[in-house]
């Protein structure tokens, strides 16, 4: 291991580790440790589904198989050929999309021949057609027949790196509205193939459903990956795209791979939650070797290469794995399943028979594997992380240098017969290093490790979802409502949600919820008796600042109790939901705070006096410290003040390896000022 003395001692010292990220590759290995212990958000799979009417909708970038709809970029009628005709046109996928497999309106799957659809009710008058995005196609909005029903669409509205998909639909007579468009133009999805997976290695770019090869793309592509191929331990990423290509036995003929999927991600989100759906997809792991880059592994069973012996430890606490109250007797994964349109869905439970013989039934657990479309591949993850909940002992060991063999490991045996481990398998959770440690220092955290967890036969797998017949459809539900303005008010008093409906013909209501995020508790929309600018508006009540909530929106052939949340068997559309809704009820942030005098050295004491921001939107001010020559955007929160005198006192402790420290401020809804340099101080 060349150079791991200097480098550990600048890069694995608990102080270190925390607060500075000297490497992006480093970064993104201990964040994913943060990542680990909350749940990332991401586009859900149903989301992902739903057409957008909105100009500033987040980009998305899909990787493997998706079902996707879009945003629409335009939408219009034109009258060609005597025709009146609707066209559509969706941005499907970020740096592209490979192939469309599949597409429905409203739904239903239909047929094409071509571009002409073939399915009933829309044969005849619907076609779909879509651009790649990329190569030849790259310029995503360059249809001709856009471009002719409509002058002012011209070859500078390209779309550059855009998939995209154009529907074009032709009115029908008004006796078959209902039959054809009840409830407006049908909302148009897809499986499509994702955008092409980067290869730092060769520079190509070829379509993968290899978890291993998209989770290389995320880190290195040239235009939305953090990372460079010198930033990457390339021969751990080459075994982890051969293991995800093992052979597992299966129910059916054949064999599956080890670790496939799809899924996508908002160019917006942090990359650490991204890269966490990716290592919960294949039982992965990003790990920092010795030389400062980042590994990676899937879940397979390797062998220790080590045992740590009794001469090796300065010190020992072990204890079980878990309690009563914390053992986790059944696991409940959630995939995305092809057999039902590829929605999500829960897959056969995974039960821990040892621990409800032992304690008996609880609460099953879930776990969102939203990267994972095979209920086989779902029902193993859920096995191997079963067995690291339910470990059979904890260990935290102190090891003299002899520990440094351990820095790039991720199984260790321990062997103390006297405590009845004999070469006794263990995970590596945890990894410290502290080089002025007296003896211990090197400390690893264990968890006992399970070999058998990562064997499989295939009558584990399960059933998966039945595939549902193909049956021509009774009466049809109209098309979910279509919500063109979604704003919080917060000029009105307290904060609330304000939407604006495209209404439809028909004896129909407009009825819809709000709830917050995590609650079961709905509440009933009011749906304002007057239109707006031709649209119906509906809002809720008054809302918590900094709030999540969810909003659901549908017709009615009744008209829905003022302020009740609608439901029941007046229901005559599918819902419209939106999710994610982050209510603020001020968003204006204070001014930055005024340095006035400062003063500090390495090792010593920092000391800001400083002007806040007085006036309404002040509440309190933050001070942030990253490494020696680091930007803000690696600087880590330190404290806040919240003093509101014309001259603030704020200090802290400079550690002896030096940092950057920064001042910023923030009103009560989070909106935060510039952040002001407070200064460098180095040893």
């Amino acid at each position: 291991m060349p150079q791991v003395g200097p480098w550990l001692a600048a890069t694995w010292s608990a102080q270190t580790v925390v607060g500075f990220a000297l490497r992006t590759a480093a970064a993104i290995a201990l964040n994913m440790a943060v990542a680990k212990v909350t749940q990332p958000k991401g586009p859900k799979p149903r989301d992902l589904q739903t057409e957008l009417r909105d100009s500033n909708a987040q980009r998305i970038r899909h990787l493997g198989r998706v079902r996707a709809s879009g945003a629409a970029m335009f939408w219009d009628w034109a009258q060609v050929g005597g025709q009146r005709r609707l066209f559509k046109l969706l941005a499907m996928g970020q740096g592209g999309i490979s192939a469309v497999e599949t597409v429905w309106l409203n739904d239903k799957e239909i047929t094409l021949s071509g571009t002409a659809v073939t399915s009933k009710p829309y044969a005849g008058v619907v076609s779909i057609d879509w651009r790649s995005g990329q190569s030849a196609l790259q310029s995503g909005g360059a249809y001709a027949s856009l471009q002719a029903a409509f002058p002012g669409w011209t070859p500078n509205h390209r779309l550059r790196g855009v998939g995209t998909i154009l529907g074009t639909f032709d009115a029908v007579k008004g006796d078959k509205i209902s039959e054809v468009y009840s409830g407006g133009d049908p909302q148009i999805s897809a499986l499509i193939k994702g955008d092409a997976c980067h290869n730092p290695i060769t520079g190509d770019a070829t379509w993968s459903d290899n978890i291993a090869v998209q989770a290389r793309d995320v880190l290195t592509h040239p235009s939305y990956g953090p990372l460079r191929l010198a930033d990457l331990d390339t021969a751990s990423f080459a075994q982890a795209i051969a293991d995800c290509e093992d052979p597992i036995p299966r129910k059916a003929p054949g064999t599956a791979r080890r670790y496939i999927g799809g899924g996508s991600y908002t160019l917006s989100e942090p990359v650490v939650d991204v890269l966490r759906r990716l290592e919960d997809a294949s039982a992965g792991r990003f790990y920092i070797t010795s030389e400062g880059k980042l590994g990676f592994r899937v879940g397979k069973w390797r062998a220790p290469n080590y045992t740590i012996r009794e001469e090796h430890i300065v010190s020992l606490d072990i204890g079980p794995g878990s309690g009563e109250f914390e053992r986790v007797t059944t696991l409940v994964p959630k995939y995305v399943a092809p057999e039902i349109g590829w929605q999500q869905t829960s897959a056969d439970p995974w039960d821990d028979a040892a621990a409800l013989a032992l304690y008996g039934e609880s609460a099953a657990k879930e776990i969102d594997l939203p990267w994972v479309q095979s209920h086989g591949q779902a029902r193993r993850l859920a096995k191997i992380k079963m067995a690291k909940l339910n470990p059979a002992w904890r260990a935290t060991v102190r090891l003299r240098f002899w520990g440094l063999l351990l820095l790039e490991e991720e199984t260790v045996r321990l062997h103390l017969p006297e405590l009845g481990l004999i070469n006794a398998s263990a995970w590596i959770d945890g990894f410290a290093f502290d080089a002025e440690g007296d003896e211990g220092v090197v400390t690893v955290q264990l968890i006992a490790a399970d070999p058998a967890s990562f064997s499989w036969t295939a009558a584990e797998e399960g059933d998966p979802p039945s595939v549902p017949d193909k049956t021509e459809p009774g009466p049809q539900l109209l098309a979910a409502p279509v919500i063109s303005s979604l704003t919080i008010v917060n000029n009105d008093g307290p904060p609330y949600i304000r939407i604006e409906v495209d209404p439809i013909d028909g004896p129909y209501y407009l009825g819809g919820y709000y709830r917050r995020a995590g609650s079961s508790f709905r509440y009933g929309l009011e749906v304002q008796d007057i239109r707006v600018g031709g649209k119906l508006v509906a809002r809720s009540l008054p809302n918590a600042d900094r709030g999540e909530y969810e909003i659901g929106i549908g017709w009615y052939s009744a008209r829905p109790d003022s302020g009740a949340a609608p439901g029941g068997n007046d229901a005559a559309s599918e819902i419209t939901t939106v999710t994610g809704i982050e209510v603020v009820a001020n968003t204006t942030p204070p001014d930055a705070p005024q340095i006035i005098s400062k003063s500090g050295t390495a090792g010593g004491t920092l000391t800001v006096i400083m002007a806040p921001d007085l006036g309404a939107n002040y509440y309190r001010t933050g001070l942030w410290r990253a490494a020696p020559g680091a930007p803000f955007s690696a600087a880590v929160f330190q404290r806040w003040n919240y003093d509101t005198s014309s001259e603030v006192a704020i200090t802290a402790s400079i550690p002896s390896e030096g940092a950057r420290y920064w001042l910023r401020s923030e009103n009560q809804s989070g909106k935060t000022s510039a952040e002001v340099l407070v200064g460098q101080y180095l040893p």
